[in-house]
């Protein structure tokens, strides 16, 4: 297999362009410093049988806290020896969104299917009867629950879509601090938002000083996403605006210019879009007007605009003034124009 995988890459010398790239598989059996080696191994052979860049995913994991620097580490062994591995990760963590709207991390319990084929405001109104409180939060599992609820952070209307993995703001504190069960807390919590209220479970890149760490490393590339294959569990399309939000504006992690580059021409660089990423005469215009004081993430809502009537998460952002994809205006005041002016890319 690797040999095919080898031998495939290569035609790529030929054509000079194009990026490799693949989801490495870093878990599994035996020792994970071994798999995590032999994967960065067959990825250095075929960038350079291509003599073309090799893209994959880097997250820090819970499981195994120093995999990451590892990675990095037989990254920087492979590039010294002619390959070229570019790594993405995200600006915050991957993991599942709750909402009331559609699903709730309580659902496996006695009682909650009394929401099926409810609208979210017929939800609130039956989660608000005394009765079906009282028999929900019977049916969990009292104040021993609690540990489980404190990788299932809060967030609500009031403070916008934090994503930060605040201890503080698990499930499991409100409900200490309240001295309630998970369960009563979670409840309080929709009674209190009508609803809104939103549970962000990270799975992936939650230890936000790592992330850190590894956005200012220059062999790491600002992307990655996985959301389009999950599209009632994972919303990632907003990580941009966190990115400029939450680690340029709050976090001062780089200068606003250099933010703006992670998102614009390095990623054009490295997939060979030579008249994109930048604001200079000639290329395409391509371009976001937006007040850097201003940005903000609203929580994400359900909607059911997809065909046949099926559900996604939306999540709109605020402080854009307007969108410019090849020098039209795309989208203005957050609003689409109903211009359609993309088109497929090829790299150059």
């Amino acid at each position: 297999m690797e040999r095919e995988l080898v031998a495939l890459s290569s035609v790529l010398r030929a054509h000079g362009r194009g990026v490799l790239g693949c989801a490495p598989r870093f878990d599994g059996e035996g020792p994970g410093t071994d798999r995590a080696q032999s994967e960065v191994a067959i990825m250095a052979e075929m960038s350079r049988a291509a003599g073309r860049p090799f893209t994959f995913n880097l997250t820090n994991v819970l499981s195994a806290p120093n995999q990451w620097r590892e990675v990095l580490d037989f990254v920087a062994e492979a590039n010294a020896t002619g390959a070229n591995l570019r790594p993405q990760t995200t600006s915050r963590s991957i993991g599942v969104i709750f909402s009331l709207a559609h699903h709730t991390p309580f659902g496996h319990l006695p009682g909650w299917n009394i929401l099926e084929g409810k609208t979210l405001e017929e939800r609130v109104a039956v989660l608000r009867d005394p009765a079906v409180r009282a028999q929900l939060i019977a049916g969990g599992d009292g104040r021993a629950g609690i540990e489980g609820c404190r990788e299932f952070f809060v967030m609500m209307p009031e403070r916008g879509a934090r994503y930060d993995c605040n201890p503080a703001e698990s499930l499991a504190a409100h409900a200490e601090r309240s001295g309630t069960s998970a369960v009563e807390a979670y409840l309080d919590l929709i009674d209190e938002s009508n609803g809104a209220v939103t549970l962000n479970w990270p799975i992936l890149n939650q230890d936000f000083p790592a992330i850190s760490e590894m956005l200012t490393d220059p062999r790491m590339m600002l992307g990655l996403a996985d959301s389009g294959a999950h599209v009632g569990q994972i919303l990632d399309a907003s990580q941009p605006t966190f990115f400029l939000s939450y680690w340029i504006r709050e976090r001062g992690l780089m200068s606003i210019g250099e933010g703006v580059h992670q998102l614009t021409g390095r990623p054009a660089d490295l997939f060979g879009f030579g008249d994109r990423g930048r604001l200079v005469e000639g290329a395409k215009a391509d371009v976001n007007v937006f007040d850097f004081d201003a940005l903000a993430l609203p929580l994400p809502t359900f909607e059911h605009d997809f065909p046949a009537g099926a559900g996604r998460f939306v999540q709109r952002s605020r402080g854009y003034g307007w969108t410019l994809v090849n020098g039209e205006v795309f989208m203005e005041n957050g609003e689409h124009t109903g211009v359609l002016t993309g088109k497929p890319l090829l790299s150059s």
